[in-house]
């Protein structure tokens, strides 16, 4: 049968946020626009990737979802905080907005939660804290610097429990280099997985844009 794949179009769903992340749209909000588009593909990537569950099965009734849960398995083998992840262990310097603004903050310890988490515990965790999280899981991180009246939005605070029932609350801080990193890295994974490596489907798709986006009345 011929014509545009669903395969097709959720490939280029997710590629499209990647190029959003990667060269992200002009905006003076780019900390909120970064949170917005790494959610999107983490939410996204997490629940495809993890079809089938813990017992996948045998054989799957639609081939893609054997690719999508491919992702999981590449996911296992790597920790958070190792290349190409590279979950921030220390909190970013501010860099100066004005001249006469005060010194960076100094690179304070953080993630240490994280330090021996493979990237598909880190992946479930987190879309778990965003989507299941009863109550206040995540809150704005900002710093005060330089000018009283104002404050620096540079992140995102998360604690949520390790795992279901668990007394343990894990503390996540989230910077806006980690949501670009981990959220492209992700994209990238998905979507060479969901096109099977075929340069063929995705120049097909990504290159003569084969998906065009609706416009509502």
């Amino acid at each position: 049968m011929g014509g545009i794949s669903n395969a097709q179009v959720e490939w280029a769903l997710i590629n499209r946020l990647k190029a959003m992340l990667d060269d992200p749209p002009k905006t003076k909000f780019n900390i909120t626009q970064t949170f917005s588009l790494f959610s999107t593909i983490l939410l996204w990537s997490k629940n495809r990737a993890w079809v089938g569950g813990y017992n996948p099965p045998p054989a799957w009734p639609d081939p893609i979802d054997a690719r999508a849960h491919a992702v999981r398995q590449q996911l296992q083998n790597e920790r958070i905080v190792d290349p190409p992840w590279l979950l921030s262990l220390h909190e970013p310097a501010l860099v100066s907005v004005k001249k006469d603004q005060g010194a960076a903050l100094a690179a304070a310890e953080v993630n240490a939660d994280f330090q021996n988490m493979s990237a598909d515990q880190f992946v479930k965790w987190l879309r778990d804290a965003f989507g299941h999280g009863d109550g206040r899981t995540i809150r704005p991180l900002h710093r005060h610097k330089g000018d009283a009246e104002k404050t620096w939005l540079i992140g995102f605070e998360i604690r949520f429990q390790a795992s279901i029932n668990s007394p343990n609350i894990l503390h996540l801080h989230l910077y806006e280099a980690d949501m670009r990193r981990i959220g492209s890295r992700l994209a990238d994974l998905f979507c060479t997985s969901l096109s099977g490596g075929n340069k063929y489907f995705e120049e097909e798709i990504g290159t003569k844009e084969r998906v065009t986006e609706a416009k509502t009345a």
